[in-house]
């Protein structure tokens, strides 16, 4: 979940980047029941202001963090390491108290609908005073994802680190494809006029629209069988910095082994992550009415193709 920012950062911005860039992907925001809505931070080319990388939650599966920031606190006091086959760590699972106010969540599921696909929009949240001033530090981000049908095209359109993932493999047996998403980075560009609003109870808040790149960051798929749906996603998370996924409370107990590969349990969905060429393949199953036994014997025949 997170774009490449030369542009240098202070602050609560810097923060903020560095939470979302750590790739928590709960779930639920992708497009309530075919991929809610991922949240995005991207950077544009100059100081000003900065973009959230990209966040999703409950009913598809997440990013990632979505429009998490507000109320933002971070602590890392306590962690636990994710492992592939081969015995790496590849993901850390951390400690945090986050927490995001319904109301932003709405606010992001408005400004989404706004935009067309493939585009991204930065929110702030403040008063207008200090959004105009650009003292806020309370940012967020939505992307409007592209959506196919049809699994062939869906399949063609993966570039990029993505196209070596476990979307491409083999369906397990009884599953048909439903629908994929793609979510596209946003360009590195100036920033456009902010479009200023209110909530019916009177809070303010302002965005600004992102053209897409050429790039994919995040991809998911929906499968359904017999009324039953699964969710895979996979977010690619460039350089060295392995993937963290925030919780406020982690447990060994959640940690699950299928087949050599750790991945963690929270909130009806597994997360893991694999190394890739230039980075980390991040990884979240989920499915509304599913076991966490089906979650993993789903996933375990994704792994083995």
């Amino acid at each position: 979940m997170k774009p490449i920012d030369s542009s240098p950062e202070t602050g609560t911005v810097s923060k903020i980047k560095t939470v979302i860039e750590t790739t928590y992907i709960p779930e639920r925001d992708f497009s309530d029941r075919i991929m809610q809505r991922i949240d995005q931070m991207g950077s544009t080319s100059k100081a000003p202001r900065k973009t959230p990388v990209m966040t999703w939650k409950r009913a598809a599966i997440a990013i990632c963090l979505v429009g998490l920031l507000s109320g933002f606190s971070y602590a890392a006091s306590k962690w636990l390491d994710l492992r592939d086959k081969e015995g790496n760590t590849v993901m850390e699972v951390k400690k945090t108290d986050l927490q995001v106010p319904d109301w932003q969540n709405k606010v992001l599921d408005d400004v989404r609908k706004q935009i067309a696909p493939g585009e991204s929009a930065t929110v702030y949240f403040g008063s207008k005073e200090a959004i105009t001033n650009k003292t806020t530090d309370n940012i967020s981000g939505t992307t409007s994802p592209i959506e196919y049908l049809d699994r062939s095209t869906f399949i063609d359109g993966i570039q990029g680190p993505l196209a070596n993932s476990h979307l491409t493999s083999h369906m397990p047996d009884g599953y048909q494809f439903a629908a994929g998403c793609l979510y596209m980075e946003p360009q590195n560009q100036s920033e456009s006029s902010l479009i200023f609003a209110r909530t019916e109870d009177g809070k303010d808040y302002a965005y600004y629209t992102r053209k897409p790149g050429s790039e994919i960051q995040l991809a998911a798929l929906k499968y359904k069988n017999n009324g039953q749906e699964i969710r895979l996603s996979v977010l690619f998370v460039k350089g060295v910095e392995k993937p963290r996924f925030f919780v406020t409370n982690p447990s060994k107990d959640m940690i699950v082994n299928m087949n050599g590969t750790e991945a963690y349990y929270y909130d009806d969905t597994l997360h893991w992550a694999e190394k890739s060429a230039d980075g980390f393949l991040s990884y979240t199953i989920s499915g509304p009415a599913v076991t966490k036994e089906q979650l993993v014997t789903f996933a375990q025949v994704i792994l083995a193709h």
